[in-house]
């Protein structure tokens, strides 16, 4: 509840302010691949995901030109034992754009031929942490803490679905992340009209 609250406030907040929040929800995404791994059918489906619910996904290799709104990904493949054990990876939503995949976790999976569609839904998953400002799990889904053998049966037939309050937090988080770029770049014209 107070999640819910806070984000409806920092909304209000922006309307308060005057400044329209943008409808377009597009995000834009850079990978560092340090893992060297065939990303395509991953970000295929990750794309296929977010756009179901009306989110385009725009990628990007390495973080150099990377727009500045940008989330981070990370993808790694040589990840220590006791670096949070057993996860596939983590995202940093307080601090908004970072994203950590352990793909040497992920490729060890028992089933190689599902790995890009594993790979697909922890993208999602992180991403989402990041989108909705917050770290919360759903009681099912894409969103849910953490998938047992049936999830990953049903990922397998049909990517798992998001929960309607997992959409909801999204558009929330999308328009305050629209409502703080469109307040960096207010900010910056006015500097650069000063000088």
């Amino acid at each position: 509840m107070k999640i819910t609250a806070m984000v409806a406030m920092l909304i209000t907040g922006a309307a308060a302010y005057g400044q329209t929040v943008a409808t377009e929800r597009k995000v834009a995404i850079c990978v560092n691949n340090e893992a060297g791994v065939m990303l395509h059918p991953s970000k295929t489906l990750a794309s296929k995901m977010f756009s179901e619910i009306g989110v385009t996904v725009v990628w990007h290799t390495g973080f150099h030109n990377c727009p500045a709104d940008a989330i981070l990904i990370s993808l790694g493949g040589n990840t220590p034992a006791s670096l949070k054990p057993g996860a596939l990876a983590f995202a940093r939503p307080y601090e908004g754009s970072h994203i950590q995949v352990f793909y040497d976790r992920i490729s060890n999976f028992r089933e190689p031929g599902v790995i890009p569609t594993l790979l697909a839904h922890v993208l999602v998953h992180e991403i989402t942490h990041i989108l909705q400002c917050v770290a919360r799990h759903s009681e099912t889904g894409i969103m849910k803490a953490n998938w047992d053998d049936q999830d990953l049966f049903q990922m397998r037939l049909k990517a798992l679905a998001f929960a309607p309050e997992d959409i909801g937090f999204i558009y929330k988080g999308l328009a305050v992340r629209a409502h703080s770029a469109m307040v960096a770049m207010n900010a910056g014209n006015r500097m650069f009209a000063r000088r």
